[in-house]
């Protein structure tokens, strides 16, 4: 495991569609049941987690911040005592004085979730995303498409970082995380890492840090 990189993506973060109509197509065709009923019925259910939580994130970006905060509250914890203080001087002076007042790992979390959802906002996923649930402009391809990408993200987190999966599956948050899937690999791959990689990844975050 690079810690080099994997500290980089994180300290980056703290500082500052042909394939989807492919993949609708192969959605759409595996969902006639015509390569398994199994396969099927699990596109069904990914379909309705999917409308649920899109539903929301159309309205307010709130499941997505939900997302972000677990994911960044995992992260402070298995952050060292140095690696939590370079991200408290990166993220703003005065952080010590607020981290009495509101919790330093409450400050980092909404501070690191406002910087990422900036940064998604931006992104292709997002903006389609929005017109999916405000009109109907999307084609049936690509609606699908949408779906197919948010199940395969969804599927790799499973596999990936099963235990961070089990507590946002049930709130259906698997289904938005394709959005910010970049953005987060970093903070997953320290927080599944082995007690000994996350002391080199702490080291790491230290030395850019400066």
């Amino acid at each position: 495991m690079d810690v080099s990189r994997i500290a980089e993506g994180i300290w980056d973060s703290v500082k500052g569609m042909p394939k989807n109509f492919y993949y609708g197509v192969k959605r759409t065709y595996i969902s006639t049941g015509v390569v398994g009923f199994d396969r099927m019925i699990r596109n069904g259910q990914e379909n309705e987690r999917f409308y649920q939580v899109i539903k929301s994130l159309v309205r307010n970006e709130e499941p997505l911040r939900r997302l972000i905060t677990i994911v960044i509250t995992e992260f402070y914890h298995k952050l060292d005592e140095r690696g939590r203080q370079a991200v408290h001087n990166q993220i703003g002076y005065g952080t010590g004085r607020l981290a009495g007042r509101v919790g330093a790992q409450i400050l980092t979390a909404q501070v690191v979730s406002a910087s990422i959802v900036n940064f998604a906002r931006g992104g292709v996923a997002w903006k389609t995303l929005y017109r999916f649930g405000t009109s109907f402009t999307i084609s049936a391809g690509l609606w699908q498409g949408l779906i197919e990408e948010a199940a395969l993200a969804s599927r790799r987190m499973k596999t990936h970082y099963p235990h961070i999966y089990w507590k946002v599956q049930p709130q259906g948050l698997d289904m938005i995380y394709f959005i910010v899937e970049d953005h987060l690999k970093p903070y997953l791959d320290f927080i599944s890492s082995h007690p000994e990689v996350c002391k080199r990844i702490n080291n790491e975050i230290c030395k850019l840090a400066g």
